[in-house]
């Protein structure tokens, strides 16, 4: 993909982002809560406090140095408790069925392992693994 068309993509992913959030906030203002503005609402606060978990767990800004799977597992429990307060902030289930927890941790679970499998995967693939890339990214940063 060239570069210009990965600036279109990038462009059009920020302004979709923006205008859900404008236009959901000023709906609910407009009409009051409901259930599916309430959820876009939470599920874009889920993507922007995974996205600084991420920051923080896996790149050297804020942790310099720690091994993966601390790494993981400090992204996991902070990510499954920020994650369960959008969900019981936007009422993505009943917050007092304990099986709809469970439910909810399980899917969890299973997704985050499948994503730390798809990245083994492609670390192994393209440089070994998380560490190596961590290295091979401080050269290219010159660090």
């Amino acid at each position: 993909m060239s570069q210009f068309a990965k600036q279109i993509v990038v462009s059009t992913c920020v302004m979709f982002t923006l205008f859900m959030a404008v236009g959901s906030v000023a709906v609910i203002i407009a009409t009051g809560p409901q259930y599916g503005l309430v959820m876009t609402l939470t599920l874009l606060l889920a993507s922007g406090l995974f996205a600084a978990l991420r920051g923080l767990w896996f790149t050297d800004r804020v942790i310099r140095k720690m091994a993966y799977p601390l790494r993981i597992l400090g992204f996991g429990i902070t990510g499954f408790v920020a994650l369960a307060a959008c969900a019981l902030i936007g009422g993505w289930f009943p917050a007092d069925n304990p099986w709809a927890w469970g439910t909810f941790a399980v899917i969890f679970l299973i997704t985050l392992g499948a994503f730390c499998l798809g990245y083994q995967i492609y670390f192994r693939k393209t440089v070994g693994n998380f560490d190596a890339a961590l290295r091979q990214y401080h050269q290219k940063m010159g660090r």
